[in-house]
């Protein structure tokens, strides 16, 4: 295996860690609660700060795998990143909520299979 190659799995599987803990983070909360609860929204939010950043370093050593892989957001992951990051202040929680318990569980079966389709070599 090439290093780019491990590298990549490599932060591929950071994707995957981060969106499991943003998942596990909300578990067993509703959105009331979720919107109220103070500890979890940061937690959720460097969570998702985490896996944006993971994106930031794939694209700068794989900068073509958003046209070979459409299917998962890239760029509307990292530009959130730059919104956690730079505008927190701004950063709606309602969105934070649909994020996690709508897209997050369809990327995590996308970058299961991205990091399969990558360890066999494509």
């Amino acid at each position: 295996m090439t290093f780019d190659r491990s590298r990549l799995l490599d932060h591929i599987e950071q994707m995957e860690d981060a969106a499991q803990q943003a998942t596990d983070f909300v578990m067993g909360l509703d959105k009331s609660k979720f919107l109220t609860d103070t500890k979890s929204q940061m937690a959720v939010s460097m969570a998702l700060v985490i896996l944006a950043e993971a994106v930031t370093r794939i694209l700068k050593i794989h900068p073509h795998i958003a046209e070979d892989h459409p299917e998962i957001p890239w760029m509307k992951i990292k530009s959130m990143r730059n919104l956690m990051a730079h505008d927190y202040f701004e950063l709606e929680f309602e969105v934070v909520w649909k994020t996690v318990n709508e897209d997050l569980p369809q990327l995590l079966s996308q970058l299961r299979a991205l990091r399969q389709i990558r360890a066999q070599g494509e």
